[in-house]
């Protein structure tokens, strides 16, 4: 078990605040401001496909909101993401993996949803996050492989590969 310094339990939280950060946005602005929790170089990897950089994160968040907006009732969709079995691995002051497992509940429409029978999908994810000049840490590789997978049309469509 790796043993923690003052220095490193700072680096830890902050982690463990990036990824909190990134979950709350998916959950509240639709992944709309994920990008600014990303190195202007990141790899997002969602469903097999991999996006680079801020603007292609950005467009496959819009893109998404544009489906919600057309093909879901309302033009709404409700989710919510619990995050848990938080690891981080520091490798070096400015370099980190981070593993946790993503349970996101969501259905089409306003809240509440009803009529949830478990989850949309529970995932491993791997985040490989760099600490920039300006001392924040930000995502470079976001990866996550499905574990369980419910049957949700719309989040399958983007999430799960064929």
């Amino acid at each position: 078990m790796p043993r923690f310094t003052t220095e490193t339990v700072v680096s830890a939280l902050e982690l463990q605040q990036l990824i909190l950060d990134w979950g709350h946005d998916l959950d509240i602005n639709g992944g709309l401001n994920v990008a600014a929790l990303c190195t202007q170089d990141c790899n997002y990897l969602i469903g097999g496909k991999s996006y680079s950089g801020h603007a292609a994160v950005t467009k496959f968040y819009g893109d998404r909101a544009e489906r919600i907006r057309t093909q879901q009732k309302d033009g709404v969709r409700t989710q919510r993401h619990a995050l848990s079995n938080i690891r981080v691995v520091l490798k070096g002051q400015d370099h980190a993996t981070v593993t946790f497992t993503v349970v996101n509940y969501s259905a089409e429409g306003r809240a509440p949803a009803r009529n949830l029978v478990g989850p949309t999908i529970v995932a491993d994810a791997r985040m490989d996050c760099r600490r920039e000049t300006d001392g924040e840490w930000r995502i470079a590789l976001f990866d996550s492989s499905p574990i369980f997978v419910g049957n949700d049309p719309f989040l399958n469509a983007s999430v799960v590969k064929s």
